[in-house]
């Protein structure tokens, strides 16, 4: 946390312009730790740093009144102090006006945003994470039926490569990042546990890998340019390979192969959220 000018210092080789919101409460810091020590016990889990539970709940209330009393405004540049006791869409408001004002780029209106709407993905990001009971690695359609997708593979797109023990279409890979997409997080979280019959549409192979490419005409949300189901990949290929395989930048390449599906061909998804 940048609480003072030493904490400060990190960022001053980077030449970056900085708007400092400072953080207060109209009745003084001991109130301000109070709200503050609030607040985490409310997130619960939601919290993946502090846990104001029973046996944790002291030193949580020390490091916050450490935080508060070490807190130190720049006297330089641009700084706007907030209450904690504001609602959040007035503080949003205020901040985004000084970075109107301060900013080096041209930024909207608030008036042109859908505040109410920003903020309801943010809350539903927020109870998000009390439903893992860890770091969320990727969201996806688990198939139902694996049998049934090794029956769509001709046997000699299998040779050589290690058989997935499961198949799923992935729809948002997180890794350890941050989610770049809240609101399609927030609609893979409403449909999760729901079913869904999709179609596939071809077997792709390669000396690396084999895939099979899944049709999406706004049938689900998804971020992948080429929904798919990986298949089997040679030894030390990752199943990210498919994402390359069915890419139409290959489509001439003659190790490459590629058989279409029968129309009709249906299989059986749950929409799930998958963690390491």
């Amino acid at each position: 946390m940048n609480l003072d000018e030493a904490a400060r210092d990190d960022y001053a080789d980077l030449g970056l312009r900085a708007l400092t919101v400072v953080w207060s409460h109209p009745d003084g810091t001991d109130a301000l730790v109070d709200i503050c020590f609030d607040r985490v016990r409310r997130r619960g889990s939601a919290h993946r740093t502090f846990k104001a539970d029973r046996r944790e709940g002291r030193r949580v209330r020390q490091t916050l009144l450490g935080c508060a009393t070490r807190c130190r405004p720049p006297t330089e540049g641009p700084l706007i102090e907030v209450s904690v006791t504001d609602d959040t869409a007035t503080i949003a408001r205020r901040v985004w006006a000084e970075l109107s004002a301060h900013g080096l780029t041209d930024i909207p209106e608030t008036q042109t945003l859908d505040m109410a709407a920003a903020l309801g993905v943010a809350n539903a990001c927020e109870s998000f994470l009390c439903r893992f009971p860890r770091h969320v690695e990727y969201a996806a359609i688990q198939i139902a039926s694996p049998e049934r997708v090794l029956e769509l593979v001709p046997p000699e797109m299998l040779d050589g490569k290690k058989v997935q023990k499961a198949f799923h279409v992935t729809t948002l890979y997180l890794g350890r990042d941050a989610c770049k997409d809240p609101v399609l997080l927030q609609q893979l979280v409403g449909l999760l546990g729901e079913s869904i019959e999709l179609t596939p549409t071809s077997v792709a192979s390669d000396p690396k890998g084999t895939a099979i490419a899944v049709r999406n005409e706004g049938e689900f949300p998804c971020e992948n340019a080429h929904p798919h189901i990986t298949i089997a990949n040679a030894p030390g290929v990752p199943p990210a390979h498919s994402n390359e395989l069915l890419d139409d930048s290959h489509a001439d390449d003659p190790c490459r192969t590629v058989d279409s599906l029968p129309a009709g061909t249906r299989i059986t998804g749950t929409f799930v959220f998958r963690w390491p």
